[in-house]
């Protein structure tokens, strides 16, 4: 079971377990970490006084210090806390960091949208138990498109999923799960070679081996032959089209929420190594593939279509959906870098070159994960009793100096509701934001701080 996600100090001491080979830069790591995930929206120089600002600014800019290192005893931890989950899912997905081009930073790449930025690729893991809670983040690569680079940007996906999986060597059940970016042939080799679990959605109509006459020469022509197994009815969320670009527009289109009734059939294929790829590769790969069409779409809305390959067997119904499941698990990563970016403004971060910056990131993606565990858990469990995602104190001060009333016994989506409350959120506007969630704990923990040492200083007037 994972640990308290209001529990910051022991957030602070498992990050502070960073070996620099200097254990005062390991002790800057602990004390930066808890100051910061107490207020994670708010700018360096606001946080810090003059003293600790400077360190702060010299420890991102160390020559000994890495992401890799900052992150280690994270990783450590997540997995630790995916041994005593049992079951785990590890989802892989790209983002991009944009910064604003007022000043051009050192080591910082092009980007079409906006100025200067970096993508970061991130493994995040989470229970496999339907909570989908998320457990802590097991490896960050970057990259930085240049004029100068040869590497194929593909390659991260095999790379990352083969560090991974030598941290979790002892785990007995993980199962990757990767958006269509990652239809790639070498990495299909890869996970089968290495037998690797996986439920990955396909982009590209591929070439099939055909051993039959008569048999399908192309995926398109075999997913047409498969038949609706099961039916089933699956909340989709909107798409706005605010703030995406038109490449993004495209290959996921705008939409409103809705009830869409999908259609559910599966099959298995063996592809034909593509003539782009190495011929050191396996001359074909075979895989099951489950298709997820959208059955009755509503005018004028673009209808669900997924393609999943899958390592997982599709022989019945539960089969079936349990890989469904396990894929929609995916978009947990989009909340992950919606709170690294809006929760923790992590893209406001004023620091000037490639290697400070991404060192913040190392820092700033345990601190995400600490504010998304909060809300996934009252989402995911919002009829447990709210000291399972806040101390009795921190209950104490809700209830006394908070801007909602809470019941006698306060679930766990009350007291989140509550924390939101804090940073500006009515309850009747629907679920609320990551910034203003991050204000809410913000404000949380600083009238905890003035509740505890109010109730300490009766006692220190009596010595």
């Amino acid at each position: 079971m994972a640990h308290s996600s209001t529990d910051i100090p022991r957030l602070a001491h498992e990050m502070a377990g960073a070996d620099f080979g200097d254990a005062r830069l390991s002790r800057r790591v602990g004390l930066m970490v808890e100051k910061i995930a107490q207020a994670p929206e708010l700018s360096l120089p606001r946080l810090f006084d003059v003293a600790e600002l400077e360190a702060a600014y010299r420890f991102f800019g160390n020559q000994a210090v890495t992401p890799e290192k900052i992150l280690e005893p994270h990783v450590n931890g997540t997995v630790r806390r995916m041994r005593e989950a049992g079951d785990c899912l590890v989802v892989h997905d790209t983002s991009t960091f944009s910064f604003r081009p007022d000043g051009r930073r050192k080591g910082l790449g092009r980007l079409k949208t906006a100025g200067q930025g970096f993508f970061g690729h991130v493994s995040l893991a989470m229970t496999d138990d339907g909570t989908r809670t998320p457990l802590g983040v097991l490896d960050i690569s970057t990259i930085v498109r240049d004029d100068e680079s040869d590497k194929s940007e593909r390659l991260r996906w095999g790379e990352q999923v083969d560090r991974v999986n030598q941290r979790c060597a002892d785990l007995e059940s993980v199962i990757h799960l990767m958006d269509r970016e990652a239809d790639d042939y070498a990495l299909f080799c890869l996970l089968q070679t290495g037998g690797h679990r996986f439920v990955i959605r396909l982009m590209h109509d591929r070439l099939l081996v055909a051993d039959e006459p008569g048999a399908p020469r192309k995926l398109d022509e075999a997913l047409a032959r498969v038949t609706a197994t099961i039916t089933r009815e699956v909340p989709i969320s909107r798409r706005p089209a605010a703030l995406r670009s038109p490449k993004q527009i495209k290959a996921h289109p705008t939409r409103n929420s809705r009830l869409a009734k999908l259609a559910i059939g599966a099959t298995t294929i063996t592809l034909q190594r593509p003539t782009t790829q190495l011929k050191t590769l396996p001359s074909s790969v075979t895989l099951n593939v489950v298709r997820v069409w959208e059955i009755d779409t509503p005018d004028g809305e673009a209808p669900i279509e997924w393609t999943l390959a899958t390592s997982e067997p599709i022989d019945t119904e539960q089969d079936l959906l349990r890989a469904v499941d396990r894929y929609r698990a995916r978009w947990t990563i989009e909340e992950f870098f919606k709170a690294l970016k809006t929760g923790c403004s992590y893209e406001e971060r004023q620091l000037e070159d490639f290697e400070g910056l991404t060192n913040a990131l190392a820092l700033f993606a345990p601190i995400a994960w600490h504010l998304l565990l909060l809300r996934s858990t009252a989402r995911a469990q919002p009829e447990a009793p709210a000291l399972s995602v806040v101390s009795s104190t921190q209950l104490e001060v809700l209830r006394v100096l908070g801007r909602m009333k809470l019941s006698a016994a306060p679930n766990c989506r009350e007291a989140m509701l509550a924390i939101a409350a804090l940073g500006g959120h009515i309850k009747y506007n629907g679920e609320p934001g990551w910034l203003t969630l991050a204000r809410g704990y913000h404000e949380l923990l600083t009238l905890t701080r003035g509740w505890a040492a109010a109730k300490l200083q009766p006692a220190r007037d009596q010595r």
